[in-house]
Order: C-alpha cells, then sequence, then structure tokens
C-alpha cells in the first residue's frame, strides 16, 4: 500500500513558511499568482493543522481514489484534497478550518498537480512527519484529549492520518 500511495503522490510537493501576523491575504494571492503562471494547482494552509508531508500526501491519495470512483465532493483535486487534509465530512467546515487568515503565521504550500513550482528561499520543504507534536494542535486539528490519552506520545501522527482516512467513511 506504501508504494501506490508514493507512486500516486510523487508530484506533490509540501513546504513551510513563516509568515508575519496580517499577512496571509497577500501571501496567498502571491502564491496563487505562482501556481496559475506555472499551471499547477497550488493549496495554501493553515500550517498549524498540517503534520507533515505524508499527511497532505495521504490526503491527495484519498483525494484522488475518490475522484476516479466518482465519490468525490468537490470539482477540482485542490478542494477535494483540502477536504481530506482537514479531516472533515464537510467541505465548508474543512475550508474554515484549513483556510489562512489574519492570524496565521505558519502556512503550508502545497504543490497539488504536477509541474514545477519555484519555492521561494524562504520556504522550507516540510518533513514527512513532524515530531513532537503539540497536544493543543492535534486537538485543534480535531482529535480529542480522550483518544490521545490511548496512545503512546510517538504514536499521534498515526491519528491525523486515521481521521484523514476516516473522511471515505463520513461522506458516506
Amino acid at each position: 500500500m506504501e508504494d501506490l500511495v508514493a507512486k500516486a503522490t510523487r508530484h506533490v510537493r509540501v513546504w513551510a513558511v513563516k509568515i508575519p501576523r496580517g499577512e496571509a491575504d497577500g501571501f496567498l494571492k502571491r502564491v496563487s499568482e505562482m501556481g496559475k503562471s506555472s499551471g499547477i494547482e497550488v493549496l495554501v494552509l493553515e500550517g498549524d493543522l498540517v503534520f507533515g508531508a505524508d499527511h497532505i500526501r495521504s490526503a491527495f491519495y484519498h483525494a484522488r481514489k475518490a475522484t476516479d470512483e466518482g465519490r468525490n465532493s468537490s470539482e477540482n483535486i485542490s478542494m477535494e484534497t483540502l477536504l481530506y487534509a482537514s479531516g472533515e465530512r464537510q467541505l465548508s467546515s474543512a475550508i474554515k478550518k484549513m483556510s489562512v487568515d489574519e492570524e496565521t503565521e505558519q502556512v503550508a504550500v502545497v504543490q497539488v498537480t504536477p509541474g514545477s513550482l519555484k519555492p521561494d528561499d524562504s520556504w522550507t520543504v516540510m518533513p514527512d512527519v513532524l515530531q513532537n507534536i503539540e497536544i493543543q494542535r492535534l486537538e485543534r486539528f480535531g482529535i480529542g484529549e480522550d483518544v490521545l490519552d490511548t496512545i503512546a506520545d510517538d504514536k499521534a501522527f498515526e491519528l491525523v492520518l486515521e481521521k484523514v482516512a476516516s473522511v471515505d467513511i463520513m461522506k458516506k
């Protein structure tokens, strides 16, 4: 299964970017223009709710599979990826949860479609899995303390992947 996901998501790139508070709107516009000029679909997500590149790769994989099987909730792969990345059932809830706003200081930039997006020098490649994930971030993502109490600290990322995969079940 891991080889299948790796092959299906090999073009997906994820960067972490720190931005000054209040600058999210301008940043979003600049990145959108970069994507358009390169012919690439790009997502800009609330960075505090992205737990590593594998989180986004898993979301993309599930989104592509849903689209290929006609189970998609959105018309484009970027929005379907956002839905799965959020772990939410409804697209409106996913957008509210994962969108950047004027309080955002950490964003995740995602290259969703194949191509060659040139990252800015201030962007850093996001690691596959973030280490030492804070409980508050997991709770904001929707993983409750009752669930967190049942696992070892080093297994928190697996709960994120479970939440991504559970969107398939919730959509039915």
